[in-house]
């Protein structure tokens, strides 16, 4: 054989040996996937729950989507990718990214005082400042009472602000981290302030419009929304039943979302490149915040920074009324998953937390 016979053959060669490494990783991909939906349906039986569906994307490839159970038990109506379903705290994800769009346009200071922006805020006995209204260190306390069941119907976010705003601070702001939606309600009191715009106008012509979140809402209760789920509740050992009708106008800003797994990956794809926010604003909102004294937390801005079986997480998981929910961001993997369920019992997260440790394996 001639030289340049043989250097042809050997190339020939190599070239056949690296076509199986894409398929054999496509083929295992498969698989997890498989097993996952294995995984899904053996819990869902076990765990008596309505429906759910997941979404996986990949180095920017949704890889999977798909429904489970129902969406409405009653009437057989399945639960599929493009069920709209309550998101409840991942909401707050949505707010902090209004905020951070306004202080990139120099309408909102991170640090300034929220009365600068919303002067009918009583001051409390030290000064809360926007960027502590974001990470949680603001002592604005959480829900008390039935707060969290609320059928009143508000307005306007004005109107809601009364539900907390001459309660006294649960500890000085900045000292530690104490988790509140309310804080988030009053944050989108100032999106309105510092943008001229009511909250839900905001969110649509700023977010839902521009990056194509056609199966987002608001969760305005009389509103006919097509494809959204209905919600559902189980206590210990006891049967599934409806959910308690709510009125989410009380936490427009912390809870009160409705979307699709597939709306939720084409909102996270935002925060990977220039769409909405530039590179370093994202970093902020995805470096954990310290407390006063210099403890490191687990919340940036807007969203929780943990560590999941060694992988850096970037996450917000949500509970509503009859729904859970969770949006998980893997940056060095490249991987985001969404899941929401119409439940309460057997969670979002739960699920979510299955799916990545079948996902990772090796």
């Amino acid at each position: 054989m001639k030289p340049l016979q043989r250097s042809c053959l050997m190339l020939l060669v190599f070239a056949l040996c690296a076509i199986p490494a894409p398929a054999q990783q496509k083929a295992g991909l498969q698989e997890k996937l498989k097993r996952i939906e294995q995984m899904i349906q053996q819990e869902m039986q076990k765990s008596d729950a309505p429906g759910l569906a997941v979404a996986i994307e990949q180095d920017g490839k949704l890889v999977y989507s798909k429904g489970f159970g129902y969406a409405d038990v009653e009437n057989k109506v399945p639960f599929t990718s493009q069920t709209i379903s309550r998101i409840g705290s991942i909401s707050k994800t949505f707010t902090a990214l209004c905020v951070m769009q306004l202080v990139e346009q120099g309408k909102i200071k991170l640090d300034d005082e929220v009365q600068v922006y919303v002067p009918t805020f009583p001051k409390k006995s030290a000064p809360i400042t926007i960027r502590q209204l974001l990470c949680h260190q603001s002592g604005i306390r959480h829900y008390k009472g039935q707060e969290f069941l609320s059928a009143r119907h508000y307005t306007t976010v004005e109107d809601a602000l009364a539900i907390f705003k001459d309660d006294p601070v649960g500890f000085e702001p900045g000292t530690q981290f104490g988790y509140t939606t309310y804080g988030y309600v009053l944050l989108s009191r100032v999106v309105e302030a510092a943008s001229g715009m009511s909250f839900p106008e905001y969110l649509k012509q700023h977010i839902f419009v521009p990056l194509g979140l056609k199966q987002t809402w608001l969760d305005d209760q009389p509103l006919i929304i097509p494809q959204r789920a209905r919600n559902y509740t189980k206590r210990q050992n006891g049967p599934l039943e409806n959910a308690p009708q709510v009125d989410q106008s009380n936490k427009w800003g912390g809870g009160g979302v409705l979307s699709t797994v597939e709306d939720l990956l084409r909102y996270a794809d935002s925060y990977e490149g220039k769409q909405m926010l530039k590179p370093e604003t994202i970093a902020q909102m995805f470096t954990a915040q310290k407390t006063s004294d210099g403890k490191t937390t687990s919340y940036g801005l807007g969203w929780g920074i943990t560590l999941e079986d060694g992988r850096r997480l970037v996450e917000h998981t949500g509970g509503s009324a009859g729904a859970t929910s969770a949006l998980s961001k893997y940056p060095e993997q490249k991987t985001t998953i969404a899941v929401l369920v119409n439940n309460d019992f057997y969670t979002g997260p739960q699920f979510k937390a299955k799916i990545a440790k079948i996902l990772f394996e090796p």
